[in-house]
């Protein structure tokens, strides 16, 4: 008698406490609208959380959509048979662009076979920073909001981040539109050429004290003009517009002249009067050497020219 005592004492504990355990799981441990029960012994959806056979949580697995972007250039070497319109259209970007992005192709040249070229990952422009730039200078030069460019290049310090040679990308960036038209077809290809100029070394300097080095074209001409602005002398023509000063592509006295002779940084020179044969002179330094001011008749149609910047009169 005593072991069936212990016997159904023990079966009468064992089915309150199944009783108990079928309450909370069906009362208490509910995910969203369904019963865990459900799930657990045949794998399912509850709420957010993937639960497999036998109540296995099964951590759900986002999987991206979207393609990622790049925040650097992308270096990319031309093929035999490259141009810069079919670049352009592999890397859904302008020509104007990819021109903005290489300084050295200037307004006319094209690129060659084996040549390494720097390409915007987005609609915009990739500009190398110097000594002197800041976040502000560049985004009036491109035309593009400062924080942009702290943001897509994760600038987390501006000041001490954007060193000098720093590649850098401007999220639609753009300067003057450089796309040759038909006319410029006959523009030299090569930079610097000494044979189509009357040159004469000498000159004087401005009365304007310049905060671009000695010894380089943009030291002199900003002693000819009062220049706000930093940079190479070839982002000269964007500074001004963004400045809202006159361009153009005629000469006029007192007139500034941003051209392609350097290949990598441009060259501006000093309008100092209009012949009467459609010619031009001009004074300048760093044309023939460096620190050197030297004169010089230009001829229409002989220098890659990006244009005339003509300074507001005081």
């Amino acid at each position: 008698m005593a072991t069936h005592a212990i016997v159904l004492v023990v079966a009468i504990g064992l089915a309150s406490y199944s009783s108990v355990n079928r309450g909370l799981t069906g009362n208490l441990l509910r995910l969203g609208t369904r019963p865990l029960t459900q799930t657990v012994t045949q794998g399912g959806q509850v709420s957010d959380v993937a639960l497999g056979r036998d109540g296995v949580v099964m951590k759900p697995v986002n999987v991206p959509t979207a393609v990622v972007v790049r925040h650097v250039p992308i270096n990319y070497t031309v093929l035999q048979g490259d141009s810069l319109k079919t670049i352009a259209s592999k890397f859904n970007v302008t020509v104007d662009e990819l021109r903005w992005s290489n300084p050295t192709l200037g307004t006319s040249a094209q690129p060659r076979a084996g040549q390494t070229m720097l390409v915007p990952p987005i609609a915009g422009v990739v500009v190398q920073a110097r000594t002197g730039d800041t976040v502000q200078s560049l985004a009036a030069v491109w035309h593009v909001d400062p924080e942009s460019i702290i943001d897509f290049n994760y600038l987390r310090n501006p000041a001490i981040d954007l060193t000098d040679g720093r590649m850098l990308v401007l999220p639609a960036g753009r300067g003057s539109a450089i796309t040759p038209t038909a006319a410029d077809a006959n523009l030299p290809a090569a930079a610097g050429s000494r044979g189509v100029y009357q040159i004469k070394v000498g000159g004087t300097e401005g009365p304007y004290s310049p905060h671009f080095p000695f010894g380089q074209c943009t030291f002199y001409v900003a002693t000819k003009v009062n220049i706000s602005w930093r940079g190479d002398a070839w982002t000269w023509y964007g500074s001004a517009q963004a400045a809202g000063w006159p361009v153009g592509t005629t000469p006029r006295v007192g007139a500034i002249m941003v051209t392609w002779e350097n290949r990598v940084f441009g060259h501006v020179s000093f309008v100092e009067s209009i012949n009467a044969d459609g010619t031009w002179w001009v004074s300048e330094m760093n044309y023939v050497g460096w620190g050197v001011i030297d004169q010089r008749t230009v001829r229409p149609g002989t220098v890659p020219l990006i244009g005339f910047i003509y300074p507001p009169k005081s």
